[in-house]
């Protein structure tokens, strides 16, 4: 009788056993759409309940107790894990640079006529018309307002590519312009996906391992580096209870329950002023308009990294922080620091040409006073200047009109003629319109400062470069999203749930379920007999 009471203990665990490994295949069918969820198998074990003595078979049989579950497998691959995270993070690097660059690009692609090159296509169209009619007012007046409408056009190019750096960076010197950056937003989200690691971390180390709680930890564990990979570059080191330690650039940012290097960010003033001795700012810095740091809250905010942007290379953040990029326009690539740089060159280069020529010995304009005549002109008939008055320091952004043009009858300090030698001035020649053809002249002229080119063929240049790395980095990314959609797959393939698995698992815990209930009923009829003998 005492085999068949084990018997019937044995049977009832093993119906407990086979309907807890139904109940898992019902779980990961309920989750099969889940994000991030893995699989889940039973895995059995023999259940002993006592050591058998000796080789008496009787008392081996005795000690069998049937069936157990040892643990509950979660499917996971790490190395294609890890492999996804580098390259996730590489694709949202991507995924930045391609949205700064097409930003650039619909500051620079205006409609056809209204951008810089229709301004300086109607610009030289002025200088023809004068040079055809150079003592007509009107040409004269026509002439001022194109190049009003060149400089302003200029000014506001170059007011939206800072807009668009503050958007990303801030301004690098106001806290407020930070605050509203897009850096900003990106730095505070990853703070609180580490603050969401040490949790998950320290829930892992009180779960017993091989459970369905700790596995669904594992899931979320791996969901939460997922999202932090797309903010940055980084690298782990997984503890036997499933607990992560983070780090960025070889820095420990989550060791275990703890966060240990949390992100600051600030301004590129205040950063330099941090510093000792401090950095002057603008001149002697050469970086971001943000910087990032890292720091130990659990040692007081001490500082681990003061300038984290040169450890932070992927992810969103690593996108942002380094918009120039090699994709093959030199070293820095492009950016919208480069491409003010380059409106710079342009907006100095064409004052200092035109000025010039306006002001060079042997140049003269129409006296105001008497029209009829010449006078020299000298210093003050400079054409474009900056926000000083002067001719020096000019830039996209502050480039305008000389205000001695825009006054009454300013117009006739346009230089018309031109006497290489003196003795062959005639101050009565004012439709002598040799210096308006100079002008004119510039339109095919390769100039030193523009890298050889004319003027039109250096903006046109700078806009291709643009272009030309957004179709790169567009062709980049578009190569890197294919590998990440490649290595999701075979994760998925790999950890997913399959039906037609779950399905041939079902049908084996079902029959063994099934064949459990039979010894039941079988060892239940017996015990019956038995106590209907013994009655």
């Amino acid at each position: 009788m005492s085999s068949l009471l084990s018997s019937l203990n044995m049977t009832a665990n093993t119906l407990s056993v086979n309907e807890k490994a139904i109940s898992v295949v019902s779980h990961n069918v309920a989750n099969m759409n889940t994000e991030g969820y893995h699989k889940q198998r039973v895995n059995f074990a023999t259940r002993n309940i006592a050591g058998a003595i000796g080789n008496n078979v009787n008392n081996q049989i005795r000690a069998n107790g049937g069936v157990k579950i040892a643990n509950v497998m979660r499917y996971n691959d790490t190395y294609l894990s890890n492999y996804y995270r580098t390259q996730l993070s590489e694709q949202n690097k991507l995924a930045a640079q391609l949205d700064g660059l097409d930003d650039l690009a619909s500051i620079l692609d205006d409609l056809e006529g209204t951008g810089i090159d229709g301004a300086l296509a109607d610009f030289y169209e002025a200088v023809n018309n004068l040079n055809e009619y150079p003592a007509n007012s009107t040409a004269r007046i026509n002439f001022i307002e194109s190049a009003k409408t060149l400089t302003s056009i200029l000014n506001t190019k170059y007011t939206q590519l800072e807009q668009n750096t503050t958007q990303a960076l801030g301004d690098g010197e106001t806290e407020e312009s930070l605050k509203n950056s897009k850096i900003y937003v990106q730095y505070s989200a990853l703070n609180d996906k580490l603050e969401e690691l040490a949790s998950v971390n320290k829930a892992l180390q009180v779960t017993q391992t091989g459970t369905l709680e700790a596995n669904n930890l594992l899931d979320k564990r791996d969901l939460i580096l997922n999202d932090i990979a797309e903010f940055t570059d980084m690298y782990i080191e997984e503890k036997p209870n499933g607990s992560v330690d983070l780090y960025i650039g070889g820095t420990a940012v989550v060791q275990g329950a703890e966060v240990t290097g949390e992100l600051t960010i600030q301004t590129a003033k205040a950063f330099c002023e941090s510093q000792d001795p401090p950095i002057a700012y603008p001149d002697d810095w050469d970086g971001e308009n943000a910087v990032i740091s890292i720091v130990n809250p659990q040692e007081g905010n001490k500082v681990v990294v003061a300038n984290a942007n040169s450890i932070i290379t992927s992810g969103t953040l690593g996108g942002l922080l380094h918009f120039a990029t090699d994709n093959g326009d030199g070293e820095n690539g492009i950016n919208a620091g480069t491409v003010m740089n380059g409106l710079n060159t342009l907006a100095q280069t064409i004052a200092d040409v035109f000025n010039d020529l306006n002001t060079r010995e042997g140049a003269y304009c129409i006296n105001p006073d008497d029209t009829e005549t010449l006078i020299a002109t000298n210093e003050d008939n400079l054409i474009f200047v900056g926000s000083d008055g002067t001719g020096e320091g000019i830039t996209a952004g502050n480039i305008q009109i000389n205000s001695a043009l825009l006054a009454d009858e300013g117009y006739w300090n346009i230089a018309c003629a031109y006497f290489e030698d003196p003795a062959n001035f005639d101050v009565n020649a004012v439709g002598n319109a040799q210096n308006v053809a100079a002008m004119l002249g510039t339109r095919d002229q390769d100039l030193a400062a523009l890298d050889g080119n004319s003027i039109e063929e250096f903006y046109t240049g700078l806009v291709g470069k643009v272009a030309a790395a957004g179709s790169n980095i567009q062709s980049l990314y578009d190569t890197q999203s294919d590998v990440v959609d490649a290595i999701a797959s075979k994760i998925k393939d790999s950890t997913g749930v399959d039906l037609n698995e779950e399905l041939v698992d079902l049908v084996k815990y079902q029959t063994a379920y099934s064949a459990a209930a039979q010894v039941f009923n079988t060892c239940n009829s017996c015990l019956d007999t038995l106590m209907t003998l013994g009655g």
